[in-house]
């Protein structure tokens, strides 16, 4: 009898994997990265440099906040999609990311951050 083992990369089971909620991926990150698929309503928005920025609280400040921190490029390819700036157009709207959340030191308190540098990354929904 021949048996077959398939192996999934963390990225294929990433695709696979439910969505993480904001709270579960600031619970994980506070261990350190976690890499997979996370997806909430945008609550608020920023831009501040050449990035931007996805909340999902309204005060990005809030301890259970899920940032997605849009780079150059992922604004420019969303903004050709959108007609318009993601931070200007995204509040109300679910958004759906793959990559990294990891905890970030701001100022006197930590954010967590999933880096967005291609807008392949990032699904919008109603």
């Amino acid at each position: 009898m021949l048996a077959v083992a398939f192996v999934l990369s963390p990225a294929a089971m990433a695709q696979t994997a439910a969505p993480m909620t904001p709270a579960q991926a600031v619970a994980a990150a506070e261990s350190g990265e976690v890499t997979g698929v996370f997806e909430f309503v945008v609550g608020s928005t920023g831009a501040s440099g050449f990035n931007a920025y996805l909340n999902s609280a309204a005060n990005y400040k809030d301890a259970g906040n899920l940032t997605i921190e849009l780079h150059a490029a992922a604004i420019n390819a969303l903004k050709e999609r959108l007609g318009a700036f993601p931070q200007d157009v995204l509040t109300g709207k679910r958004v759906r990311v793959k990559g990294v959340a990891r905890r970030v030191p701001v100022g006197r308190y930590f954010q967590t951050r999933i880096a967005v540098d291609t807008a392949d990354q990032i699904e919008i929904g109603g």
